[in-house]
C-alpha cells in the first residue's frame, strides 16, 4: 500500500524532511446501494489540505476499484530533534461521491504514515471507514 522514501533537505536551515509516498490498488468493499461513483481524497491532518485524490470510479456489486497509482511528495517534520522519536504524520482517507453536485461523504479513515517509514516493502492495509454505518472498508495495497 504505502511506499515511503525520505530525503533530507539540502540546506541545513530548512527543517523537516521530504517524504515521497506512493499509494496503489485502492478498493472499497461493502459499498451500499445508491453510491454509484466514488473518489478517494488523501488529506493532511496537520494542514487540512487535500494532497492528492483519485479519479472517479464506478461501483459494481458493492465494490469500487481504482486502477491508478497516486504519488506525491510533502515536507514534514517527522523527527523530534530533542527526543529523536518520530512524530506523527497523519493522513485522512476520505471516500466520497464522485459527483460534484451531491458532495456526499461515505466515510473516512486516518493513518499515521510515520509508522510505515521503517519499511521498504509495500504494506497492504484495510481501513474500516469511520462515520459510515454501512461497514464499508477501504483497502489499499501495492501492485
Amino acid at each position: 500500500m504505502f511506499r515511503l522514501h525520505r530525503t533530507r533537505p539540502a540546506a541545513k536551515s530548512s527543517s523537516g524532511e521530504k517524504i515521497d509516498f506512493r499509494f496503489s490498488y485502492f478498493k472499497a468493499i461493502q459499498v451500499p446501494k445508491g453510491w454509484d461513483k466514488l473518489v478517494v481524497s488523501i488529506i493532511s491532518v496537520e494542514t487540512g489540505k487535500t494532497i492528492v485524490k483519485t479519479s472517479k470510479a464506478g461501483v459494481r456489486n458493492g465494490s469500487c476499484q481504482w486502477t491508478e497509482n497516486l504519488s506525491e511528495s510533502i515536507w514534514t517534520a517527522l523527527q523530534d530533534e530533542s527526543s529523536k522519536e518520530q512524530e506523527d504524520c497523519l493522513f485522512k482517507f476520505v471516500v466520497a461521491m464522485g459527483s460534484a453536485r451531491s458532495g456526499g461523504i461515505l466515510g473516512e479513515a486516518t493513518a499515521n504514515m510515520a509508522s510505515y517509514m521503517s519499511s521498504n516493502d509495500s504494506v497492504p492495509v484495510s481501513f474500516p471507514l469511520k462515520k459510515c454505518s454501512h461497514g464499508t472498508i477501504l483497502q489499499v495495497s501495492s501492485y
